[in-house]
């Protein structure tokens, strides 16, 4: 004999459709409740109406009477109520009335065994689906669900319009407060009037702190990074009694403004901080900087210029810091880096190893403990010291890749550095490398040199042909090939592919570089023949050298 297992109070209920609505894709579900006080009729209804092909209906709850249906909606605030009248402990008509100031927008059902017209005439007041006579009848039940279901998302579709429109509306008062008030003072007014209307206080802005939020621009963030943020942060922040806006000021740079009706303390900014960090866990590279607290909402723009002046400073801190104002304040140094500048050129002339470890040391050393550097100034200067490191080598002939690159490139790779450690790491790796090469180096033909040198700036190059490299090494396609040949035991094409693979791999050590990225990089338009060509090569795709790395 089969043994009769009870049905769940809870089910799922898989959808039938293939097509899902965008404000279901942003997390909006249809739940169910059944409240009656007869076991058979709540069993029996749960498990039919999985079988009724109904699409709409993500989960079912049930509840075995008033009370126990007015816990359940509080708990899992469902869309649609089917529920009986009559019951003991609290009736259904009462039931909904108590849901309704809460749950203004569920849409009710009721069902009866009694014909009883004031019931009735309470379900119309109440605005319920149907009033529905039992015994049941499911056809007309799957009707009366249908129509439940058509108007709950009606609902929720006007709910998400709501909430999309308010969204920009907080994102555009966001973005003004970026700028400062005489400026944009109309549209802060109405923005702010619109945004405090909505949570019915005309004193939302009392006390007041923008925090910057500045992610490194080659993570790669998924499209709805700051909207997912805010969805997980912006609940916590209301159980801290505080209102949050947000905007994506430029690419990797978020501006958020925390406001509140009572004053921020110290311990409140330092709270307020360590709750974003668990958010960022995603994110591998970031600063956070808070501005100076101020008072009412004109004088935000006050908070968001001393953020701006912590986020220029914040370079010199390591990734994942969270700066507040006093934080900026460090030691002054009257003396300039560009000191550092000509003592570190001597030593790479000289190759003097001991000489370009110290000189190194004393310049981060420097950077380090100076709060009146800027950025832009100290990029530049690395940048002349790796271009002047790059000079020598070509001088003395040497073999290194990064070595040949071109000047664009060690721009780009300076531009990028997301921190000063990052920066000083940078100039270090081209010092390594240019002593490896000095103590290594063996004198190699003249036109083999030049026709390497030519391939290594010009490698990302899709069209490099050998016609262009030979005559850059001044000889004929014919003559540059066998000597190359002659000299390395390679074809020229050999060696253009092998220094092509080589700096596929090390990109594809870095996960924000996508695969079709580091194509065109390494002089390839076709990603999939790339990607045949890497195989070739390494024996294995790029995406399977790149897991085996992250082993």
């Amino acid at each position: 004999m089969m043994e009769k297992r009870p049905i769940p109070d809870m089910l799922p209920v898989k959808s039938k459709s293939a097509q899902q609505n965008h404000w279901r894709n942003e997390g909006n579900t249809i739940k169910l409740l059944i409240v009656d006080d007869e076991n058979l009729t709540r069993t029996g209804l749960m498990s039919s109406i999985e079988h009724l092909s109904l699409d709409g209906i993500d989960e079912i709850f049930t509840a075995e009477d008033g009370m126990d249906g007015l816990r359940k909606a509080r708990s899992h605030r469902p869309e649609i109520i089917l529920s009986d009248v009559r019951m003991p402990h609290l009736n259904g008509i009462d039931m909904l009335n108590r849901i309704r100031e809460t749950l203004p927008d569920t849409v009710f059902i009721f069902m009866s065994g009694y014909s009883d017209k004031e019931y009735l005439k309470a379900a119309i007041r109440l605005r319920a689906v149907n009033y529905i006579e039992k015994p049941l009848d499911m056809e007309e039940i799957k009707k009366t669900l249908q129509e439940a279901i058509r108007q709950a998302e009606q609902i929720i579709r006007n709910r998400y319009a709501e909430t999309v429109q308010e969204d920009l509306s907080a994102s555009r008062l966001a973005l003004c407060l970026t700028l400062p008030y005489h400026t944009s003072g109309r549209a802060v007014d109405k923005l702010s009037e619109k945004y405090c209307s909505r949570y019915g206080s005309a004193n939302l802005f009392r006390s007041a702190a923008t925090v910057l939020l500045h992610v490194d621009e080659r993570e790669e963030l998924y499209p709805d990074f700051l909207d997912g943020l805010k969805a997980d942060f912006y609940p916590v922040m209301r159980q801290m009694h505080m209102h949050t806006i947000a905007a994506e000021k430029r690419t990797g740079l978020f501006v958020f403004h925390f406001f509140r009706k009572t004053e921020f303390t110290e311990a409140t900014i330092k709270l307020l901080m360590e709750s974003m960090i668990p958010f960022l866990q995603p994110v591998h590279s970031w600063y956070l900087c808070c501005g100076n607290v101020v008072t009412g909402i004109k004088n935000l723009y006050d908070s968001y210029s001393t953020a701006v002046i912590l986020l220029q400073h914040s370079f010199f801190y390591p990734p994942r810091s969270i700066l507040v104002s006093p934080d900026i304040q460090r030691n002054r140094n009257n003396s300039s880096p560009s000191s550092f500048s000509q003592q570190i050129q001597d030593a790479v002339r000289n190759a003097d190893e001991v000489s370009l470890e110290r000189f190194s040391a004393a310049l981060k050393e420097f950077c380090d403990e100076n709060g009146e550097l800027l950025p832009r100034s100290i990029q530049s200067l690395y940048f002349q010291l790796i271009t002047f490191i790059m000079d020598e080598s070509r001088r003395r002939q040497l073999q290194c890749s990064e070595h040949s690159m071109a000047a664009e490139e060690v721009y780009e790779e300076i531009s990028s550095c997301f921190s000063y450690q990052e920066l000083h790491e940078c100039l270090n790796r081209y010092i390594r490398q240019f002593l490896e090469e000095v103590n290594s180096h063996v004198p190699e033909n003249s036109s083999v040199f030049l026709i390497k040198s030519y391939i290594r700036q010009h490698y990302a190059d899709p069209l490099l042909s050998t016609k262009e490299i030979s005559e850059y090494a001044s000889l004929s396609a014919s003559y540059a090939c066998t000597v190359f040949k002659n000299e390395t035991g390679q074809t020229l094409n050999q060696y253009l592919t092998e220094f092509r693979m080589e700096k596929a791999k090390v990109l594809l050590d870095d996960p924000r570089n996508s695969i079709s990225e580091i194509s065109s990089r390494v002089g390839y338009n076709d990603s999939n023949y790339f990607g045949k060509a890497f195989r070739k090569f390494t024996g294995k795709s790029p995406s399977e050298y790149r897991e085996d790395l992250l082993k």
